[in-house]
């Protein structure tokens, strides 16, 4: 897959960035999706041109596996058009577990060359152990009134049978996050005209939650939320909202409505505020229209809808605003020393290092054009930032960027001037005669198929400043983690100190998931996993009884919770700092651990680790 922006494009649909969110995957030549079917899965796949010249009627192997298992072989040969289908049908097949499915050629007897994997996990219609978050049945809304959660995906019947009996997941290959042209039926998957189950926004469902869990429980194909975590799905960027095993002590983004955004550590506990008095659910950070350059995360461009609020100083609500009315216009030359605003706009003409910078250069912006950018106070300074600027052409026009000459006159369509939304700035002769603004500041999380260029300004693939917008995003309503160091009132946490998470090699997706973390996805401090701990020959070879469980409690976090951590305890802290002779000196750190038999391994995260101990 290419770049994408997951603006995050819940990544779910950052779903998340995702994240995000979910991962974002090299795109599979053979298409290689399971679909769930009853409690079977249909498997499709389309030949590769790559394969031999008679692809039409070349035979494949789907081999279903459970871990090393080798549950059962399928073969399937391919159609004139170069498609074929497995069939797995309800009886190969355990609900809840994780199987992974694996692409051969028929006559690759040995399966040495792998062509395709995926994994697929089948759950019951309503998934229930799964959605039963420890949520009461029913909850209160804004209005006084009780309304049931529907988890059990009944809806309401009508004549485009949207949520009845599995139709609306069949839909011709509909898209429904976009694409909403006359040849489709998108609208409708999720909402009904005359007959909704819910407000002003004719959900098919009672609730965001329930509409948006109807497709991604597992049973559509779609990405499943509440997947029990495999090695497969372990590091995926998202997380996973199945914490429910006994004794895993699992945590997780209470998405259901059930939660105010008032209850985000960090943020501001007043839920009468018109922000954080909203009620948190998927779509506090997900657009289900779609967000961004692109995306299959769909991360909002405006969460909270902050892009709408006039940054000012009456409230910690106009504090965060993101709409900053006549905005200070400077010059890069005489850069204010003192904070005036968060953001303020900066013209300069572009030398050649500007040119070649990575946005200016993908964007075109030549040697001696004249630019005007936004740049974000820091500590002690301004500095350049991408942020997206909102432009917001319908109701309720609330969130918009307007760049005005002297007379007032709006020049977003001046064809002297070259608007880069999506990265905060423009470029062009018509810059000179900008006079004043209104700049509507939202969020842009971009990345490559490698998820650690949001948290590692080494990664391979890094594009700058995309891990400071994945952590501007959490910050949307953690709003005190966002810092340098905080120096203006804006949460309950305003005056702490904490760790400076606007700059790209340190983001909150380096220590923390975006749906929800428990035993089975966390790591310890020398990056192991459950995974790696239990496979055949290592120290909880689950191949010995009772292993099982000696592995979980290795992995529990010994806090009551595990706060959506990527390692368990505070094992991330010396992922981190663990080139320090404060640990190479220590005599008690020089041995093998007790439990792996492992020395301390140095270097960050997710990168390759040495021994420094031994």
């Amino acid at each position: 897959m290419s770049k994408i922006k997951m603006s995050f494009s819940l990544i779910l649909a950052i779903f998340l960035v995702g994240i995000l969110s979910t991962a974002a995957f090299a795109k599979d030549p053979y298409g290689l999706k399971p679909v769930q079917s009853g409690l079977g899965f249909s498997v499709p796949f389309t030949g590769n041109s790559a394969d031999a010249a008679d692809i039409a009627g070349r035979s494949f192997d789907l081999v279903l596996q459970n871990g090393a298992t080798v549950v059962k072989t399928y073969t399937a040969t391919l159609d004139g058009s170069k498609k074929g289908t497995v069939t797995i049908p309800a009886s190969d097949i355990t609900p809840g577990t994780v199987y992974t499915l694996n692409l051969y050629h028929s006559d690759d007897t040995a399966h040495a060359t792998l062509l395709s994997k995926s994994t697929a996990v089948a759950t019951d219609g309503h998934n229930d152990p799964m959605l039963n978050t420890n949520n009461p049945t029913s909850k209160v809304n804004a209005d006084g009134q009780t309304i049931t959660i529907d988890k059990d995906g009944n809806g309401l019947v009508n004549a485009n049978q949207t949520g009845y009996n599995n139709t609306r997941k069949n839909r011709s290959g509909q898209k429904v996050h976009g694409f909403y042209q006359n040849n489709t039926n998108s609208c409708a998957s999720c909402h009904q005209t005359h007959t909704a189950a819910n407000g002003e926004s004719l959900l098919f469902k009672d609730g965001v939650y329930s509409t948006c869990s109807a497709c991604h429980d597992g049973t559509t194909g779609a990405y499943n939320s509440f997947a029990p975590v495999s090695k497969d799905t372990a590091s995926s960027v998202s997380g996973t909202f199945n914490v429910q095993a006994a004794g895993h002590n699992g945590s997780l983004h209470e998405a259901d409505g059930s939660l105010k955004v008032a209850a985000a550590p960090g943020g501001n506990s007043d839920s009468n505020s018109k922000q954080f008095g909203q009620e948190f659910d998927c779509a506090s950070c997900h657009a289900a229209h779609g967000a961004g350059s692109a995306s299959e995360n769909n991360l909002n461009i405006d969460p909270l809808g902050w892009g709408s609020v006039a940054y000012g100083t009456s409230s910690n609500d106009a504090k965060n605003g993101k709409l900053f009315n006549n905005i200070q216009i400077a010059d890069r030359s005489a850069l204010p020393t003192s904070m005036s605003t968060p953001y303020i706009l900066v013209k300069f003409t572009a030398t050649a290092t500007d040119a070649s910078n990575f946005w200016y250069s993908r964007a075109g912006v030549k040697q001696d054009d004249l630019v005007i950018q936004t740049y974000r106070w820091t500590n002690t300074k301004y500095v350049p930032d991408y942020s997206l600027w909102l432009r917001e052409l319908g109701y309720p026009y609330k969130a918009n960027t307007v760049l005005k000459d002297a007379a007032n006159k709006d020049l977003t369509m001046d064809p002297n001037l070259t608007i880069v939304w999506r990265d905060g700035f423009a470029f062009g002769p018509s810059v000179a005669n900008i006079a004043s603004a209104n700049v509507s500041i939202g969020i842009d999380v971009e990345t490559t198929t490698n998820i650690a260029t949001l948290f590692d300004n080494t990664a391979a693939g890094y594009i700058p400043d995309s891990g400071t917008e994945m952590s501007k995003y959490c910050a949307s309503c953690h709003v005190d983690y966002l810092s340098i160091t905080r120096t203006d009132n804006t949460g309950v946490y305003s005056q702490a100190h904490r760790h400076a998470t606007a700059q790209d090699s340190l983001t909150c997706v380096r220590c923390h998931y975006a749906h929800g973390s428990e035993a089975q996805i966390m790591k310890d401090a020398n990056d192991n996993s459950y995974f790696d701990l239990t496979a055949p020959g290592k120290v909880f070879d689950t191949a010995v009884a009772g292993n099982d469980a000696k592995a979980i409690s290795y992995f529990v976090d010994p806090n009551p919770s595990s706060a959506l951590k990527r390692y368990t305890g505070m094992s991330v802290c010396f992922a981190c700092h663990g080139k320090g002779e404060q640990f190479i000196g220590n005599p008690n750190s020089n041995a093998k651990d007790k439990t792996t038999g492992e020395f301390l391994k140095g270097g960050n995260p997710g990168s390759t680790r040495t021994d420094i101990s031994k």
